[in-house]
C-alpha cells in the first residue's frame, strides 16, 4: 500500500512547533530517504543545528513554568481548559476497554504472539502497560492500513514489548517471573495520547478511568476475595465494596515481587494505578502504617514517560532517551541534562540531597539513537517516521547493557516494603551495574 506523506502536526514536536525550522527540515528529510536519497553529513548537520535551537527553545519555556507550557500545548492541540482541567470527553465518560476480552495476555515464543494468560499472585510478577492500541490509528493513517490490519499491528506492538520486557529486562528463559500486558486499551485515539501527558502536565492528580480499572484488575485479587464487574471493576453496594479483605499480612505478600512496566502514555497509567490502590486499601479500613509499607511493596519502572510523573511513595525508575522526541515533546530533560554535565552518572537520585539508599525515586538518562544521532562519521539518520527515538527496543537494549536487570531481580525476590535505593546501592557494590558517564544529548 502507498504511505501517505507526513507533514509536520505528525511529528512529535510539530502541532506545538509548527513553525520551527527542525519540523519543517525534517519532514523532508524523511521524504527524502523515503526516495531513496542518502542525506549528505552537510544535510544532516544543519538538521542537528536545526534540532538544538528547538530543544533550546522548548526548554527555556518549560524552565520558565511547566504548566504554562501545558497550556500552549493544550492550545496548539485545540483543547480547552478550564483552570488545571482539560475539557475532555475522558473526564466524564467510562468507557468499557477491556481489550482482547482477556484480563491479561503474555508472549508465546512458539507462536511468536500474544496468548490469554492467568496471572498467579503468588509468583514474581511483571505486568507490562501496553501502548499497542496508541499506535494503532496512527499507523492506519500513516501506513495506509486497513482498519482491522492495524488493530493486529496493535497487537503485534504489544507482543514485542511483552517480549522485550521478558528477554531484555527480567532475563529468566524459565517461567519463574511471569511476565504479561494488562489487557487494556491505554487510549483509544490518537488525540488521546497528548491529551493524557497535557493533563498530567496541568493537574497530576487527575485519575483515567482506565488506570482505575487496571488498578482493581491487578489489585483486587491480592487486597481479597470480591464480587467484580466483568470490566474488572469492583462491585460496591452502598459506598462499600462487597468482600471480604485479606489480612494486612496477606496484602504485603500478595504486592511483593511484582513490579509494574509502563511504556509511553501507559507510564501515566501505571503511576496513577499506584494512587488507586491507596486508595482501596483506605476504603477497605488499612491503617496508615500498612499503606505506607504497601506502596514501598513493589516498584515501577516507566519507559519513555511522556510527561514529568512523580511517585509519591513507590518505588519508581524512571528512564530517558535523551533523544526521543515523544518523551521532549511533554517532558523535562533539561534537569537531568544539566546534572549529567556535571559529572553525575547516567542512573541519579530525583533528590541528589537525600540519603541515596533511602530514595525510592530513580531517574536513568540513556543516549541511544533517535532521529538524529552522532557517530564516528558524524550523523546517523534514523528515517522511520513513527517512532523519533520513541522505540522500546532501545530502551530495553539500553537497560541491558547497564545492567538494570539485577535491579529489577533483586526487588522481584523482596519480601515486604523496600525502598529502591537499597536495591541500587546492593547492585553497585557486587559490581552488577555498569553506569557510564552520557553526554547532555547535545553533541
Amino acid at each position: 500500500m502507498t504511505e501517505v506523506d507526513l507533514d509536520t502536526t505528525d511529528l512529535p514536536l510539530g502541532t506545538v512547533f509548527p513553525d520551527a525550522p527542525y519540523n519543517q527540515v525534517l519532514v523532508k528529510a524523511i521524504h527524502a530517504v523515503r526516495n531513496g536519497e542518502t542525506l549528505s553529513q552537510d544535510r544532516l548537520a544543519e538538521l542537528e543545528r536545526h534540532r538544538q535551537a528547538l530543544w533550546q527553545r522548548s526548554n527555556e519555556l518549560k524552565d520558565q513554568d511547566l504548566k504554562a507550557y501545558g497550556r500552549l500545548t493544550a492550545e496548539r492541540y485545540g483543547f480547552k481548559v478550564e483552570g488545571d482541567h482539560l475539557c475532555y470527553p475522558w473526564m466524564t465518560a467510562d468507557y468499557r476497554r477491556v481489550g482482547y476480552q482477556s484480563d491479561f495476555f503474555t508472549f508465546d515464543r512458539e507462536k511468536r504472539a500474544l496468548v490469554p494468560f492467568e496471572l498467579d499472585h503468588t509468583k514474581p510478577r511483571v505486568i507490562v502497560f501496553a501502548t499497542g492500541r496508541a499506535f494503532a490509528e496512527k499507523n492506519a493513517r500513516l501506513g495506509s492500513l486497513r482498519p482491522d490490519h492495524a488493530v493486529q499491528k496493535a497487537r503485534d506492538v504489544m507482543s514485542a514489548q511483552v517480549h522485550l520486557v521478558r528477554s531484555r529486562l527480567v532475563q529468566a528463559d524459565d517461567d519463574s517471573v511471569q511476565v504479561a500486558a494488562v489487557a487494556y486499551d491505554m487510549v483509544t485515539n490518537e488525540e488521546e495520547t497528548p491529551a493524557l501527558r497535557i493533563q498530567a502536565l496541568l493537574d497530576s492528580g487527575m485519575l483515567h478511568q482506565v488506570s482505575i480499572r487496571a488498578a482493581e484488575r491487578i489489585f483486587g485479587p491480592i487486597l481479597g476475595e470480591f464480587e467484580t464487574f466483568p470490566t474488572g471493576r469492583i462491585v460496591r453496594r452502598d459506598g462499600c465494596i462487597l468482600g471480604t479483605r485479606k489480612s494486612d499480612d496477606e496484602i504485603i505478600a500478595g504486592l511483593s515481587h511484582l513490579a509494574l512496566v509502563g511504556g509511553s502514555v501507559g507510564c501515566i497509567i501505571t503511576l496513577q494505578a499506584a494512587r488507586w490502590l491507596d486508595a482501596l486499601l483506605l476504603e477497605l479500613g488499612v491503617k496508615e502504617s500498612v499503606r505506607a509499607e504497601a506502596q514501598r511493596s513493589f516498584m515501577i519502572v516507566n519507559l519513555g514517560p511522556t510527561t514529568p510523573l512523580r511517585a509519591g511513595p513507590t518505588n519508581l525508575l524512571s528512564v530517558m532517551n535523551l533523544r526521543d522526541e515523544f518523551v521532549f515533546a511533554g517532558n523535562h530533560t533539561a534537569p537531568y541534562e544539566r546534572r549529567l554535565s556535571q559529572g553525575e552518572r547516567c542512573l541519579m537520585p530525583e533528590d541528589p540531597t537525600n540519603d541515596h539508599d533511602r530514595s525510592n525515586e530513580w531517574t536513568i538518562a540513556l543516549d541511544v539513537d533517535g532521529s538524529i544521532t552522532p557517530d564516528d562519521t558524524g550523523f546517523r539518520f534514523d528515517p522511520l517516521g513513527t517512532h523519533f527515538g520513541h522505540s522500546l527496543k532501545y530502551y530495553a537494549d539500553g537497560l541491558r547493557k547497564l545492567g538494570v536487570n539485577h535491579i529489577l531481580r533483586r526487588a522481584l525476590a523482596r519480601d515486604g516494603a523496600y525502598r529502591l535505593g537499597e536495591m541500587v546501592a546492593e547492585a553497585t557494590r557486587s559490581g552488577e551495574l555498569d553506569l557510564p558517564a552520557v553526554s547532555d544529548g547535545k553533541s
